[in-house]
């Protein structure tokens, strides 16, 4: 080969010479070094992209444009190669004379002498800078929620897979795993639309930035779920001020436009990151110490214990076996009588999940309300819930005389759900009744959070179908009286909470009464729930009630139940319903 290149470069002429030196400095970045490094001879575009003139790069060596980029392992590698008398490719980072920094993709080549030894090293560059810098844009970009400008889940794995190894390296440093989600936050894109939705998010990935010191970590895990990866934080500020200062930053008002104002909270789960845990592990301590916080009554931060690691374990073991029982159709609704005081008769009866679980037997719905967030099991369970409510309605038109009105629970089933009303529909032209027979049950929360002309417009539409609507825990949140005046309700139903105290509790009595004038201000009528004793049923038919619900009534039935034991109360109304 050397003959070959020699017999080649014999034959040009001193003009071929001229014109490859001639693309050589025009296309490539050249130096040539000594043995040792140093610089003797570099080309103008060598200069030209250093900004460093001949005189300052000639003497000098490459260290003059190290941009402190890459570690020592990379030049290491790179001298041990060239050193052994090969031929060394890669990209790298200098820096230039005024601070900026640039990218060459760079072969260097060693020179030898006449007896082989090697006498320098040739550099051949090209600048790749918009190259490299695109790479970095999409890596960014595959790392970076869009949203928000916060991590998304790929680069929330990666941060936490570092922070692990960097407390493997340094046991003695502090790092948490912070996990949360927004709770509110479905109400707001139900209420406001997704467009606030969106503000609500950036907001709080803003303020997440102005607390967390910029070498932490926040990601957006996606929806309204939130990771922070923290060390830095925690050596200018004590851990509990910390949280405190996070919940503070997630309950504070949000602006959404035209002068509207939203509130979310969320509740922190949090678990220090340890050596001998795994990523994934860790991500499970922090989510089971997030269900703790929730299950406490929330806007609260909770730290991983032991303890918790069973409750997560049971939580889990909870989930699994919902999803086996949605398949193999576990759940059944279970229907509560609603006794019409006026009538004497149940007019109502409001669905009650009831799960038939093969080994813990028939549990209420307390007893697996995580089943309800989890928005998998969700999804697979509506449908079948809309068709056993079309079966239980047809059972009861064919055994009892009237058939009595279905109350469904929004919060629970979520009614507003465009295409949950739509299969509902279906389902009642399908066996020829009215959308009149359904109460469908707004939660207060929900109207409290804040007015909403998508809100109006939906329930609007519900009652344009037929559907009677009722405002759900009447009294825990109070909605703003606008919202009772502009949308056609036709009941509100008392939490069993306010009804409790009130055969003991003055103040109690007068919150009741008062709530009942309310809403009958307003052309609601009035049902009371969680009335367990003839005392409460006296004082509420005293007030004026419409309705009640409880224990004293009827426990929950089911539909089979239901159609053969009809509840009617004895014309003289001193005695409660317990016969056919």
């Amino acid at each position: 080969m050397p003959f070959k290149h020699d017999d080649r470069l014999r034959a040009l002429t001193h003009q071929d010479s001229d014109f490859w030196a001639d693309v050589v400095d025009n296309v490539l970045i050249v130096a040539i070094t000594d043995a040792r490094g140093v610089i003797n001879y570099v080309n103008d575009r060598f200069c030209a992209i250093s900004h460093y003139s001949r005189a300052e790069l000639l003497g000098s060596t490459h260290r003059i444009v190290n941009s402190g980029y890459h570690d020592a392992a990379f030049f290491r590698q790179m001298y041990r190669t060239i050193r052994a008398g090969q031929v060394w490719r890669g990209n790298i980072c200098n820096r230039a004379k005024d601070g900026t920094t640039y990218w060459v993709a760079t072969t260097i080549m060693p020179k030898h002498d006449a007896s082989g030894a090697i006498e320098g090293y040739v550099s051949t560059r090209f600048e790749i800078t918009e190259l490299m810098n695109t790479r970095d844009r999409l890596r960014s970009l595959a790392a970076t929620d869009p949203l928000t400008g916060l991590f998304n889940r790929g680069g929330f794995n990666t941060v936490l897979q570092a922070a692990v190894d960097a407390k493997a390296h340094d046991i003695a440093r502090t790092i948490w795993l912070v996990m949360f989600d927004l709770d509110g936050f479905k109400q707001v894109n139900d209420i406001h639309g997704h467009h606030a939705g969106d503000l609500v998010l950036k907001a709080i990935a803003r303020r997440l930035r102005e607390i967390l010191h910029p070498e932490d970590a926040a990601c957006r895990l996606g929806g309204d779920e939130f990771g922070l990866v923290i060390s830095h934080t925690l050596s200018a500020i004590p851990g509990e001020t910390l949280l405190a200062r996070l919940l503070a930053a997630l309950e504070a008002p949000i602006a959404i436009g035209g002068g509207a104002m939203v509130s979310v909270s969320g509740s922190l789960g949090v678990t220090p990151v340890e050596t001998h845990e795994t990523a994934e592990a860790l991500q499970k301590n922090a989510d089971a110490a997030l269900y703790a916080a929730k299950r406490a009554g929330g806007n609260q931060a909770r730290l991983f214990d032991t303890a918790l690691h069973q409750q997560g374990m049971e939580r889990a073991q909870v989930l699994a076996d919902a999803r086996r029982a949605v398949e193999q159709d576990q759940f059944e609704p279970y229907y509560q009588p609603i006794l019409n005081l006026r009538t004497g008769r149940c007019d109502q009866v409001e669905g009650l999940l009831r799960w038939h679980h093969p080994q813990r037997g028939m549990l209420a719905a307390e007893s697996f309300r995580d089943v309800f967030s989890d928005a998998e099991l969700a999804r697979a369970m509506s449908p079948r819930l809309v068709r056993a409510f079309r079966d239980d309605m047809r059972l009861w038109s064919d055994s009892l005389a009237a058939r009595p009105g279905l109350a469904i629970n929004f919060s629970r089933l979520d009614l507003l759900n465009v295409g949950f009303q739509h299969a509902l529909e279906a389902e009642i032209r399908e066996q020829g009744g009215r959308a009149g027979d359904y109460v469908l049950e707004i939660s207060e929360c929900v109207l409290a959070a804040g007015r909403s002309d998508r809100l109006t417009q939906r329930l609007h539409e519900l009652a344009a179908h037929g559907f009677a609507l009722a405002v759900d825990d009447f009294g825990q949140a109070m909605p703003p009286l606008a919202v009772l005046r502009d949308v056609p309700f036709t009941l509100a139903k008392i939490s069993r909470t306010l009804v409790a105290d009130i055969a003991r509790d003055a103040r109690a009595r007068a919150m009741v009464a008062h709530l009942c004038g309310l809403a009958q201000a307003f052309g609601l009528g009035v049902t009371a729930s969680g009335v367990e004793t003839r005392q409460q049923l006296d004082i509420l038919r005293e007030m004026g009630v419409d309705r009640v619900q409880g224990y004293l009534i009827s426990p929950p039935l089911s539909a089979a139940n239901l159609a053969i034991s009809p509840l009617i109360l004895e014309p003289d109304h001193t005695e409660i319903p317990l016969r056919a």
